[in-house]
């Protein structure tokens, strides 16, 4: 595989806005031009040279509209109002450099996560942003506040389980099941993550690679 700089795996590419109709140009990844490297316990992937969850929040700089790429063009008439009332007046435009950094990206997120708060979104959809803004905070050697957005991202991504149809933000049961065992045990909910794990693990349709995962986990916790 090829090895590419930074600024040689981004490009610009072009949306429209749903709330304010503008045309605009957000940052995304070549594909293929990221190597993936490793995954943490809960999931979060690192790549080299650039990391693609940096870039997943598309933002609108003349509204203030943001959302993370998957539901950006999912939005309701009332929701795209409510954008225009409660965002957009007290919107700030913002500069970004081309390539993002942690800080650029956790200020993305946290404005996709204030139009969540307007438009009501679904609590998956919020847990899933903390979820990404936990794994920044990591990035960023945040312990606190990692651990912060990690609990918000437990609790809701358990009443999401009960309450919203499947998948949640992209992630399948058994995903969101790893996950949801993975930050409880880092959290300090050890014995609710060992249970999700037993409980994941001998399920019919796992792969093997999926059940090595769980195996490698579990075996952490007991050493």
């Amino acid at each position: 595989m090829p090895t590419y700089k930074p600024e040689e795996c981004i490009y610009d590419k072009t949306y429209t806005c749903p709330v304010c109709q503008e045309v605009f140009k957000a940052k995304q990844i070549r594909k293929g031009r990221a190597k993936f490297v490793s995954n943490d316990d809960d999931l979060k992937p690192n790549y080299t040279p650039i990391q693609p969850d940096y870039y997943d929040v598309i933002l609108c700089n003349h509204c203030g509209y943001a959302a993370i790429s998957s539901k950006f063009e999912t939005i309701t008439l009332s929701q795209q109002e409510a954008v225009e009332k409660n965002i957009t007046p007290q919107y700030v435009k913002q500069d970004y450099s081309d390539l993002y950094d942690v800080d650029t990206a956790i200020d993305r997120y946290n404005q996709a996560l204030k139009n969540c708060d307007v438009k009501k979104s679904k609590i998956g959809e919020k847990s899933y942003i903390h979820l990404k803004l936990a794994w920044l905070y990591r990035d960023k050697n945040d312990i606190s506040k990692e651990i912060e957005h990690l609990k918000i991202a437990y609790d809701g991504f358990n009443e999401a389980f009960t309450t919203e149809k499947l998948p949640i933000c992209g992630l399948d049961e058994n995903t969101l099941l790893y996950i949801l065992a993975a930050i409880g045990i880092k959290i300090g909910y050890e014995e609710e993550g060992i249970r999700i794990l037993s409980r994941l693990i001998v399920k019919k349709d796992l792969s093997s690679r999926f059940k090595e995962k769980i195996s490698a986990l579990k075996d952490k916790i007991k050493s």
